[in-house]
């Protein structure tokens, strides 16, 4: 069963809160695919709620809005991406935002879910959510038509602005059967050419403690150079430099002093250059 752990990057569950939260207020979500300033700049968010639409007695078709960017040119999680569509989300009580539990208040914590295993099974979001009933994390550039399954989860992965966030129940599904979303994830606006490029702490609340090694990977597309650029503060955070592998690979690094610390990265290609970033905490 193709699920995601973002502690090991082992595919396993996925990410969420601890507690329903719904999108900020500056953050003006609206319904279908992102357009006109936000094409470029915000992300669609697809929930797709497959079998457990009706499940319950509660009709759940599937969900597709524009996540638009309060602050175009930086970063932003899927959790917050799901947050400022306006759609609420609810992890574990043990992970917080580890694992993705509900979205849009689905399954709840009444409604049964016919697991093989447990046909009575009902989702306590406790701890992580069964192999045989969670949300899939899917996402996808834009410029295509297919989605990829994330191999990080959603706290620790930055959207593609101009892209798709794709959430997707799976029910009694293997890991070459699990749904994507039934949405094709095309923007009209991207243009497939250009380079694009994602940075991610691999730690699951991207934090650890000084004198601890952590990762950074990295993914790119239709770039021709990968950097690894500033590093800010500028002292502490360890070695962050330098041409880096394409289209992707994986950095350890080990911070020198205790703060919080954001490394960046570019990619260019087709005459263009794009800018990913990610931060950690070092306690």
């Amino acid at each position: 069963m193709r699920r995601l752990l973002a502690v090991t990057s082992v595919l396993i569950g996925l990410t969420g809160l601890a507690t329903a939260v719904a999108a900020p207020a500056q953050a003006a979500g609206y319904d279908g695919i992102c357009t006109g300033n936000d094409a470029l700049t915000g992300v669609t968010v697809v929930v797709d709620f497959q079998e457990l639409d009706g499940n319950g007695g509660t009709a759940a078709p599937t969900i597709t809005r524009c996540s638009p960017n309060a602050n175009p040119g930086t970063d932003r999680t899927g959790i917050k991406a799901l947050q400022d569509a306006g759609i609420a989300v609810a992890g574990t009580a043990r992970w917080g935002l580890g694992f993705v539990c509900r979205l849009g208040g689905r399954p709840s914590a009444t409604e049964t879910i016919p697991l093989s295993s447990n046909p009575n099974y009902k989702e306590p979001c406790v701890n992580t959510p069964p192999a045989g009933a969670y949300w899939g994390y899917w996402h996808a550039d834009g410029s295509g038509s297919t989605w990829t399954y994330s191999s990080y989860g959603a706290l620790n992965r930055n959207v593609v602005p101009g892209g798709f966030e794709g959430w997707s129940f799976s029910l009694n599904k293997s890991a070459t059967t699990n749904p994507p979303p039934g949405v094709t994830p095309t923007n009209p606006a991207v243009n497939a050419s250009n380079p694009t490029v994602s940075l991610s702490v691999n730690d699951v609340d991207r934090k650890i403690t000084l004198g601890q090694t952590t990762s950074l990977t990295w993914t790119s597309t239709n770039a021709t150079t990968v950097t690894a650029g500033s590093v800010t503060p500028s002292s502490g955070g360890g070695a962050w430099s330098g041409a880096l592998a394409a289209p992707g690979g994986t950095q350890n690094i080990t911070p020198t002093a205790a703060g919080t610390y954001v490394y960046t990265i570019a990619a260019t290609g087709n005459g263009v250059t794009v800018y990913s970033s990610a931060t950690l905490t070092v306690q």
